[in-house]
This record gives C-alpha cells, sequence and structure tokens, in this order.
C-alpha cells in the first residue's frame, strides 16, 4: 500500500512540475520588449508604473538566463538582450547592494 501511495505521489508531483514550465529566453524577451513599450507609454501613471517594474523583473530573469543588455562602449540606441559574453555590460546586483 505504501508503495502505491509513494508512487502515486511521485507521479503527481512530477506532473505539477511539467505544468509549470519555467519561460523560455524567446518568451522572457517578447515579454521584456512589450513591457519596455507600456514603460515608455503615456497615459495611466499606475499601469506605466506597473509595466516599468515588470519590465525590471523580466530584465532580472534575462539575467538570470544569462543575457545581457548591450556591450560596454556601445551608444543606448544600439543596445539590446544577447547571450552574456566578455564585452557585454554585467550589473552584478549582489555587489551592487554591499556597497
Amino acid at each position: 500500500m505504501r508503495s502505491t501511495l509513494f508512487t502515486l505521489a511521485l507521479a503527481v508531483a512530477v506532473s505539477v512540475a511539467q505544468a509549470q514550465q519555467l519561460p523560455t529566453v524567446p518568451e522572457l524577451l517578447a515579454a521584456e520588449a512589450k513591457a519596455q513599450q507600456g514603460c515608455e507609454g503615456t497615459g495611466d501613471p499606475a499601469v506605466i508604473k506597473e509595466q516599468c517594474t515588470l519590465r525590471d523583473r523580466l530584465s532580472g530573469r534575462l539575467a538570470q538566463a544569462g543575457y545581457c543588455w548591450g556591450r560596454k562602449g556601445q551608444l543606448d540606441a544600439k543596445k539590446e538582450w544577447h547571450k552574456c559574453e566578455p564585452d557585454s555590460i554585467y550589473v552584478d546586483d549582489v555587489e551592487a547592494v554591499k556597497r
């Protein structure tokens, strides 16, 4: 009986884990771009603030996935998300908090 219950519990846990898949990098990039547009928009200040907060959260998730925004010495107009490389701009949030 215990073996059956354990097997059932394990099957449920695996099903839940599979149902809660993390978004892919392309999905994060699309969501961040949309939130960025909303953040730069005009209209209800509460909506703009919400979109800016969302954009910041998505940027953090992209950074966790190994993506960087822009390269050292690059003009702001040329910056885009890319897989981090040695010349990428990487902000170490943990070090920033320690300062």
